[in-house]
Parts: structure tokens; sequence; C-alpha cells
């Protein structure tokens, strides 16, 4: 009869000692790929809840963030964090700061965060900027501030109306959304109040008002390591859940986002 070889106990200890290894391993990969998955999930709902939640953070008054939970919810994203996003607006230390910042070939851009605390959000966004070779720079003035007013239409209004009311609101800058039966008002920020108490003469009601920032002179990107700094410090941006918009002046920023 032949003899099996003998195996060392330490070569055994060993196999099986790389063979848990290799299965905690593997649990590892699995949990890091469900982590990401997660917070790619907060950070793209967590800005949108907060944001509509900014007007009303009552569901039942404010039908555009009750849709929005409703999505959020089929998703995935996770009731506790949908309901710190809705309740955000009630700590008193949450508060709404602006970044502006510049880079290499013309870039200029204003961030609008939204933090309970400004001066963490201000170095983990300078740690980017430092990585990326961008500053802070005080690049406001480049910009001019538009606000969107978006309004509930009466029943069965028709088109002729609709032209007559944004007339009587003093803007000829409008949008329909027909399915929603909403019209959208687009005003300078400087003209805002005056086109509020408009609204309110006309007993409209105000679904949501939001500011954005249009740069008064653009610029296109085509140095190539410009390009590749850029769009990393987009994507790390819009993995960072404070962040609520970006702002910027690239026309070509969309392409740079997209190139592989």
């Amino acid at each position: 009869m032949l003899n099996s070889p003998r195996i060392p106990l330490a070569l055994k200890f060993c196999c099986r000692t790389l063979a848990g290894h290799s299965h905690w391993q593997n649990i590892a990969k699995v949990k890091g790929a469900e982590d990401a998955k997660k917070s790619k999930l907060l950070t793209a709902w967590v800005p949108k809840l907060r944001t509509a939640a900014k007007v009303d953070s009552n569901l039942e008054r404010n039908q555009e963030l009750q849709k929005l939970v409703e999505q959020a919810k089929k998703e995935g994203v996770p009731l506790t964090a949908i309901r710190n996003a809705i309740t955000a607006w009630d700590n008193q230390d949450f508060k709404e700061h602006q970044f502006g910042v510049q880079g290499k070939d013309g870039f200029i851009a204003l961030i609008d965060c939204a933090t309970s605390s400004v001066k963490k959000t201000e170095n983990d966004i300078q740690t980017l900027l430092r990585r990326h070779n961008f500053k802070y720079s005080s690049v406001g003035f480049m910009f001019s501030n538009i606000k969107d007013i978006e309004c509930q239409l009466p029943e069965k209004i028709t088109e002729d109306e609709i032209e007559e009311l944004a007339l009587q609101c003093g803007t000829e800058d409008y949008r329909v959304d027909p399915e929603a039966n909403k019209i959208i008002f687009s005003i300078d920020a400087d003209d805002e109040k005056e086109l509020i108490g408009e609204v309110k003469n006309l007993e409209l009601d105000i679904m949501s008002n939001i500011s954005r920032y249009v740069a008064n002179e653009s610029t296109t990107i085509v140095n190539s390591e410009t390009k590749k700094r850029l769009k990393m410090f987009m994507k790390s941006l819009e993995g960072m859940s404070e962040v609520e918009d970006i702002h910027h002046n690239v026309e070509n920023m969309d392409e740079i986002i997209a190139d592989s």
C-alpha cells in the first residue's frame, strides 16, 4: 500500500489561513461595492431632497417634495437619509454658503453648498483645489444671478392668458410645464421682490424659488491637461453631499465630463 505524502502541519495551517483571507477579501470587495453604490445614491438624492424641502418640508403641502421622496424610496435611498435631508433646515447650524474658484485657461465657478460646518466644507474643497492646481477666488462679480420662480397655474388657463399673466408679472422670460400645470418665471435677482409681489397679487401659489448663476463670459477648454484636471475636480465635487449646485463658465463642460 502506498503511503500518502504527509503535509507539514505549518503548511496546512498556512493554506487554511490563506483560504480564510481569500474569503474575507471577497466579502470586503462586495461590501466595498455596495458602499460605493450607496454613497453614489446619497450624493445624487440628498441635495435634491434638501433643496425641495427648503421651501416647505411638509409633504402634504409640498407636492414636489412628495414626488421626490417617493422616487427616492423606489431608488432605494434609506429612509433615515431621506428624513435627515428633509429636516436639515430645522438645524440652526445648517447654512448655505457659496465658494468661488478659479483654474487655468479661464475656468471659473461658483459652488453652492449647504452644510452644518462651513469650515469643514471649505477645507474639503481646498484639498481638491490643491490636488488639481485650482484656487479659491472672488469671481461672483463675473456671474449674473437669475431667479427661477415656479408657480402653479390656474386650471384650464389658455396660452393667451398665460402670456398676459407673464406680462402682468413683468417678464417675457418664462416657460410652461403643461403636465404639471406650472409656469416658471426667469428674472434678474434685482427684480425678484417686484415679481413676487405681482405673483401674490394674482393669487398664484409659489412652488419653488431657485437661484442660478450665469457667467457673463464663457470659455472653451482645449488644453488636454486642464480638461483632465477639470473632469476629476468636477467629479469629486459631485461626490460631496454638501454640494448643492455648481455654476461655471465652460461651454464644453458636458463634453469634458463625458470624455473617457
